[in-house]
């Protein structure tokens, strides 16, 4: 029992040890994570922020400048009010009330289908849009909204990349990543990567997924993808995989490593564990069971009785038991087969004896060779009495059927003798000792008979 409960010990500290460090390993590569994705959350946020701050001037500037009539705004023509290549002041509905200079009238078009304007709109806060690309260059295109007694009206300005780019890098996360903020149309606004700010995102996968999700990963890069609040645009934060969770990696190789060699000497140990278990089993085995044929030997069937008659008196009182009996058999004819055929004979045919009873008995019945041609059958849960007598009737029905015995048919018998629990019973040898008389009884009156134990066979 202690080898066996060591050998469950230490299955089970594998198995803990292996579970905590795969949830080690696997908590510490998602806070790498967490934490690499928090950075581009920021990153968004401090975008977000630096573009919000230019509301208050830019709104002051189109209360001030714009809010006249369309003959004011007119007469403003070519003053180069805003410092900007162009601009242009929509209304409510997004018609165009001036393009100043006229000659930029044509970047002026279509400035409605911008999502910038869109979210001006309905937010009524300086909001971001596409990039664009004109005679003086890459632009994003920044609708600010304002109020005038005329009603609402959107001052559009273009924002060279190159000023965003100065404005914006410095939020962008340069730890062992490449950072890009693309327009709706997947157009880089500004990037960490000198040179491809203006062009369309060369990885045509890895935009069509940041463009759909918040994380993912491409091959060994892992991307992290957040919009930025006050324009169309989105952060995308890429880096490689395996360069981000190294760290983790690293440890989780060398806990592993330690955790092979431990669980290796636990099999080991187990193994141990089991074939001195194993060992001790047979030991038992052969010592509490018959060596030829396999039965419960008399000091098993003692252990097993006893046990029995002590829960049959506990539980007695409630009637919640019924009755238990013990069978002594003993063969009839079965030294002359052995003085006759020899031993290994008489061995064979015990043999196919025992296997006889254990068919003839039922499930809750125990069998068990008592020594020689002797046998005890301890028949527990019956329903009454005679079930008993039932039981031994079956047995000697068993037993005389023809054996066959090294080519020859041999035919036995079998005298059995029943002592049923009685109050007055305390252990079993009482028990086997009344069996014993009923069976003597048995085969006094003529052999191949049943009988059953009664106080008047007691001297």
């Amino acid at each position: 029992m202690s080898v066996a409960v060591a050998v469950l010990l230490s299955v089970g500290l594998i198995a803990g040890i292996g579970t905590y460090l795969a949830r080690t390993t696997s908590a510490a590569r998602a806070k790498v994570i967490s934490e690499y994705e928090a950075r581009a959350v920021t990153s968004a946020d401090l975008i977000a922020g630096t573009l919000a701050a230019s509301d208050a001037k830019t709104r002051a500037t189109g209360e001030e400048s714009f809010a006249g009539d369309l003959a004011d705004l007119r007469t403003q023509i070519g003053l180069q009010i805003v410092g900007a290549p162009w601009y242009a002041v929509l209304d409510a509905n997004g018609d165009r009330l001036i393009v100043d200079p006229v000659s930029k009238q044509a970047e002026g078009t279509d400035l409605t289908a911008d999502e910038g304007f869109r979210i001006a709109s309905q937010t009524g806060k300086l909001a971001f849009g596409e990039v664009r690309t004109g005679s003086d260059g890459s632009y994003a295109l920044a609708f600010q909204p304002y109020d005038t007694a005329r009603g609402r009206r959107i001052l559009t300005l273009p924002i060279s990349l190159a000023d965003l780019s100065t404005i914006l890098t410095g939020a962008l996360d340069r730890t062992s990543s490449i950072s890009y903020v693309v327009d709706g149309n997947g157009r880089v606004v500004v990037s960490s990567q000198d040179g491809v700010a203006g062009s369309a995102l060369t990885d045509a996968a890895l935009l069509k997924d940041a463009m759909q999700n918040t994380r993912g990963v491409h091959g060994d890069r892992y991307f992290v993808a957040r919009p930025v609040e006050g324009s169309d645009w989105r952060l995308i934060q890429t880096t490689s995989g395996s360069k981000l969770l190294a760290p983790v990696q690293a440890n989780a190789r060398v806990a592993w490593q330690m955790f092979a060699a431990f669980a290796f000497a636990m099999v080991i140990i187990v193994l141990i564990g089991y074939f001195v278990l194993r060992g001790s089993a047979r030991l038992a085995q052969a010592r509490m069971h018959d060596a030829l044929t396999g039965l419960p030997n008399r000091a098993l069937f003692l252990e097993r009785a006893d046990a029995t008659i002590a829960d049959w008196r506990r539980k007695r009182p409630t009637g919640d038991t019924g009755p238990v009996a013990a069978l002594f058999l003993d063969l009839d004819g079965f030294k002359p087969v052995n003085d006759t055929y020899g031993h290994a004979a008489g061995d064979a045919l015990l043999k196919q004896v025992a296997l006889r009873l254990v068919d003839a008995t039922r499930p809750e019945d125990m069998v068990s060779r008592f020594g020689g041609d002797e046998f005890l059958v301890l028949c527990r849960k019956l329903r009454t009495e005679q079930d008993a007598v039932a039981v031994a009737d079956r047995i000697r029905d068993y037993v005389s059927e023809p054996f066959e015995i090294g080519g020859r048919s041999v035919t036995i018998g079998v005298s059995i003798g029943i002592a049923l629990l009685d109050e007055q019973i305390q252990e079993a040898a009482a028990l086997i000792h009344h069996a014993d008389l009923a069976l003597y009884r048995a085969k006094e009156n003529g052999r191949g008979r049943v009988e059953i134990f009664d106080h008047s066979l007691v001297r």
